[in-house]
This record gives C-alpha cells, structure tokens and sequence, in this order.
C-alpha cells in the first residue's frame, strides 16, 4: 500500500483478535466494499493486545459501518436469544423433589 492509498482509508472496525477482524473483512467483500486489516498480530493472534484495524476507503465507510452495526446487532440478539432459551430448560433437580 502506498502513502497515499492510506490517506484515502479509514478505521471502521478494531479489535484485539484478528481472526473476527477478518471475519468482518470477509463480510464487507460479501457486500462488495473492498478492505485491509491493519496491525495484523502476526504469529500470536490476540496475544499482543495491539488491536487490529479494518479499513476501508473513504467512500464506503458509511456503508461498511451500517453493515458492521447491523450484523454486530444480529450477533448480539442471537446470544440473548441463546442465553434466553438456555433459562428456559427445566431444572431437573426440582423436578425430583
């Protein structure tokens, strides 16, 4: 990449564990928005605490932070879904008293 490519791009997405980072790569290509992980944590993938940074050029980034959001949000109502149903289950214990 050179200098002036990365004046063109933006931070949309960070984290801590590259692999989500290229999950989150792989959906905008999904979507046709082309992007770069940055600061990828080389052999030690979340162990360096460095975060790791998706960029996309300036002209996606609103597109690319509305599909972020709203696949983060369908992530986040799966989980509470999950978690819900997992209360739901009858405690066997009780049902032997």
């Amino acid at each position: 990449m050179t200098a002036d490519t990365s004046k063109n791009l933006v931070n949309v997405y960070s984290t801590p564990i590259e692999f989500d980072a290229e999950l989150v790569k792989a959906m905008l290509a999904d979507e046709g928005i082309p992007s770069y992980v940055e600061d990828a944590n080389g052999p030690f993938p979340g162990l360096s605490g460095i975060p790791c940074h998706v960029q996309v050029a300036i002209e996606h980034e609103l597109l690319a932070r509305q599909l972020i959001d709203e696949h983060e949000e369908r992530h986040r109502a799966r989980a509470e879904r999950e978690l819900a149903e997992g209360d739901e289950e009858p405690d066997s214990e009780s049902e032997n008293d």
